[in-house]
């Protein structure tokens, strides 16, 4: 027997066997991949296309599990800090947060009072609405589901944003925010710490047009990141008539603000309706400068266009701001 022979022959026949196995392979690989890749394409489409039924102010109402195209009378800063940025928003009445210039930018105005016509025209899968719109919601939910969220089903940012993380499939996000939330304030009370003693008072004064306010923490002007994020204190009075009876806002006449303003820290706001007369007629005022916070220096004025804001990033921005303010000065003194 020739071996030589017998060993090529072998060869050969061992060789052309791989290379059908290999092609065989090949094709079962691509087979495995077109079909795994077809099948992800299908659970994608199928979740895109899926949908929810939550329960709302209005009853049930069935909406998409990942929404993509929201319309947003109201709570649009919520629904950016849940990764959602709304196709269309208010413009004149509640976007214009410098913390949120960047995600505002691509977001349509649907007009003040809102615009049925440039709702449609947005083509919405979803709208979300408020204690402002409430009236039309019939006439929205013929454009798209809609949610309407009253003011009263939440105290405070973090049950707001809670509730839409629950609303709009978004836990996690929701979770996400109120953990940074809680850094970002315990990271700032570290840093005023040596400044803003444990129990020292503030109180938070709006002017708008010719009334002057005393507010809760729960009405915007940087009421939350003074009160909760910061820990300052409100005083008795304020505690029991503004934020406990949870109005979060008193008007009161110039003659009683000692009373309302007897603390260690003011915080003042002048709507842009407020007239330099109107500042003047306080400031300049007697009462204004017989305020201990005043005679101490302790006064520090919010910009209206920068705290009038009071959604969860706006919010994290105004504690960044005012543990600033109070740092600053407190080098200055």
């Amino acid at each position: 027997m020739n071996y030589y022979r017998y060993t090529k022959k072998t060869i050969i026949t061992g060789v052309l066997l791989l290379c059908i196995a290999l092609v065989l392979g090949a094709c079962s690989s691509r087979t495995s991949t077109t079909s795994a890749t077809e099948s992800q394409q299908t659970n994608t489409e199928s979740s895109q296309s899926a949908t929810r039924t939550i329960d709302t102010a209005k009853g049930k109402v069935t909406i998409p599990t990942n929404p993509k195209r929201i319309v947003s009378t109201y709570y649009h800063g919520t629904l950016i800090a849940l990764g959602l940025t709304p196709v269309g928003a208010n413009k004149e009445w509640w976007m214009g947060s410098p913390f949120l210039k960047e995600q505002e930018q691509s977001i349509s105005d649907i007009g003040t009072p809102t615009s049925l016509e440039k709702v449609v025209e947005l083509n919405p899968d979803l709208i979300v609405i408020n204690d402002f719109d409430v009236e039309k919601y019939e006439e929205y939910s013929k454009i798209a589901p809609t949610i309407y969220v009253p003011y009263s089903s939440y105290h405070n940012p973090k049950e707001e944003i809670q509730l839409f993380g629950t609303l709009l499939n978004r836990e996690k996000e929701a979770k996400a925010w109120l953990d940074r939330y809680d850094q970002t304030a315990e990271q700032a009370r570290e840093q005023i710490k040596h400044i803003v003693k444990p129990g020292q008072t503030a109180a938070l004064i709006n002017v708008r047009s010719k009334k002057i306010a005393v507010l809760g923490e729960n009405y915007g002007r940087g009421g939350y990141a003074i009160y909760d994020a910061l820990q300052l204190k409100p005083l008795d009075i304020v505690q029991k008539e503004v934020i406990d009876s949870d109005a979060q806002i008193k008007d009161i006449s110039l003659e009683v603000l000692p009373e309302y303003a007897n603390a260690d820290y003011i915080f003042i706001c002048f709507n842009n309706d407020a007239e330099q007369v109107d500042k003047s007629s306080i400031l300049d005022n007697p009462l204004w400068k017989s305020l201990p916070a005043v005679k101490k220096g302790q006064v520090y004025m919010l910009p209206y266009d920068t705290y009038a804001y009071y959604d969860p990033e706006s919010i994290i921005g105004q504690i960044g701001l005012i543990k600033d303010m109070l740092i600053d000065k407190n080098k200055s003194q």
